[in-house]
């Protein structure tokens, strides 16, 4: 049983995000997005990211995990998703040079506000 939230930042496509929330909701953990949403808005190509965030215990040992992954529509989309820990381990590490881009990308898509005169 995992007694601390990894620090490890995975990749997932939209298939891996489709068949995970499809576990979740079979387990009746917390799930930001249901299977047939991501299935229908999640661009095909997609590649995002899944960071645990919080360990949580019932009604199973999850993480809670943030998502962000881009829509169809190139719109960026975040929600959290519960994890077992078997499943997480099994996820591509996000690292090196490919994490150094993707969170180049994930800045990029934050809108900004302009700052007032004064």
């Amino acid at each position: 049983m995992p007694e601390k939230v990894p620090k490890a930042i995975k990749r997932v496509s939209k298939q891996d995000l489709v068949g995970l929330s499809s576990k979740s909701e079979r387990l009746h953990l917390g799930r930001g997005r249901d299977p047939g949403w991501l299935d229908q808005h999640l661009a095909d190509d997609a590649a995002g990211s899944l960071r645990a965030i919080l360990l949580e215990y019932p009604p199973k040992v999850c993480y809670r995990s943030l998502v962000l992954i881009k829509r169809a529509d190139r719109e960026v989309e975040h929600f959290l998703l519960d994890v077992l820990p078997e499943d997480f381990d099994r996820l591509e590490d996000l690292a090196g040079e490919a994490l150094l881009t993707f969170m180049r990308w994930a800045l990029m898509q934050i809108p900004l506000s302009p700052l007032p005169a004064e």
